[in-house]
């Protein structure tokens, strides 16, 4: 069995319907609090609710971040909000009070979504609010079967951090 992994990318450009004003690098996320804010500010509901098709659903075949560095981190965007999902939330790690690379979420039902997978980097450049569900981390309109693993440009996510 084949299990591929969402590779992050150096090409993370804007594809569809991305919020077009430029989103701030914030210049310190020193607290979970900081962070969820700054995501919120990057991703708003029409952009979430834009990407969270069926065709985007997460492929479990995928790996998401795995925190092995640092301290883990996590929040929930838009609590106090009505929305259509479960949840959109974000987990990531810290290295020396500061984010180092996060993975943003959501769920709907027996659904998830992958949003994305970044850095502190990430916050330079637009998010990929609709990307071509035909990329290997995603369901796609075809079998898991017939999935391919060939389209590894389309899945919207940026390079980690290097670590030490």
């Amino acid at each position: 069995m084949a299990v591929w992994s969402c590779q992050p990318t150096d090409s993370d450009t804007p594809a569809g319907n991305a919020t077009k004003e430029k989103t701030e690098a914030p210049q310190q996320l020193t607290s979970p609090a900081e962070v969820t804010a700054a995501l919120e500010a990057r991703w708003s509901l029409d952009d979430i609710k834009t990407y969270c098709i069926p065709e985007r659903r997460v492929n479990p075949m995928c790996q998401n971040l795995v925190t092995d560095v640092g301290v883990t981190w996590k929040g929930t965007l838009y609590e106090d909000v009505p929305t259509d999902s479960k949840s959109i939330s974000w987990y990531g790690t810290a290295v020396e009070g500061r984010l180092h690379e996060y993975s943003l979420n959501a769920s709907r039902g027996d659904s998830s979504w992958n949003l994305e997978i970044g850095n502190v980097n990430s916050f330079d450049r637009q998010p990929r609010v609709a990307p071509d569900p035909s990329g290997p981390c995603f369901i796609g309109s075809a079998p898991p079967e017939n999935q391919g693993s060939d389209n590894s440009d389309s899945d919207g996510f940026v390079s980690p951090v290097k670590r030490d």
